[in-house]
């Protein structure tokens, strides 16, 4: 791991660079003598090419990207506009374990192997990428502020339900209020990362059988 300077939510007030090798050992990370935790294994990086021009991949956006979201990670199954032919996906930035928000810029980093299996869904169109698990799913949002990211986020989530369920928008938003979570992804990259997270059994309800 590291931080310094300009880096994270602490980079106004830590001075110098700081290095920790974080040794991986029987599904566990020590960082230190006498702290412990569990691995968390995620991807930080992931996505397709951006609708226009290029972009570095420590930047967020529609195209996925570094939006460092916890939920991306064994299992999983994510939801990609495509904008080009092939839509060119790549990934990156594993980490072994990393908290939501990344708070100093860094995980627990580490080299990995990741299968994934690739498909096309036509006929359909989202906005911003979407991640389903067992437990439910979430649209992801990345804005300058996090504020933007997380308004955007209740706000693709609430249409997609309202059209898929047939509900009103102010019943969605109730519902939403009441039983679904804005969690936050990343607070550290030049675009921050919010998401909107619903559970499977209130989707079940609501006559949803499939995402997409």
């Amino acid at each position: 791991m590291v931080t310094g300077p300009k880096l994270g939510v602490l980079g106004n007030e830590i001075t110098d660079f700081s290095i920790k090798k974080i040794q991986i050992e029987n599904g566990m990370a020590a960082f230190n003598e006498n702290i412990h935790f569990p691995l968390r294994p995620m991807i930080g990086v992931i996505g397709v090419a951006p609708h226009e021009g290029e972009v570095n991949c420590g930047t967020p956006g529609e195209h996925g990207g570094n939006m460092d979201t916890t939920l991306i990670t064994e299992g999983a199954t994510l939801y990609f506009p495509v904008f080009h032919e092939g839509a060119l996906f790549s990934l990156g930035d594993v980490h072994a374990s990393m908290g939501d928000g990344e708070v100093c810029v860094s995980g627990v980093e580490i080299p990995a192997k990741v299968t994934v299996v690739l498909n096309v869904i036509k006929e359909q169109t989202i906005h911003t990428p979407v991640v389903e698990n067992q437990d439910g799913f979430a649209f992801i949002v990345s804005k300058p502020t996090l504020d933007e990211a997380a308004e955007g986020a209740v706000k693709e989530m609430v249409h997609y339900l309202a059209k898929r369920s047939g509900l009103p928008v102010s019943d969605v938003t109730m519902l939403l209020s009441a039983a679904g979570d804005v969690q936050v992804s990343q607070i550290v990259d030049p675009l921050r990362t919010a998401r909107m997270f619903v559970p499977k059994s209130i989707v079940h309800q609501l006559g949803i059988k499939e995402i997409f």
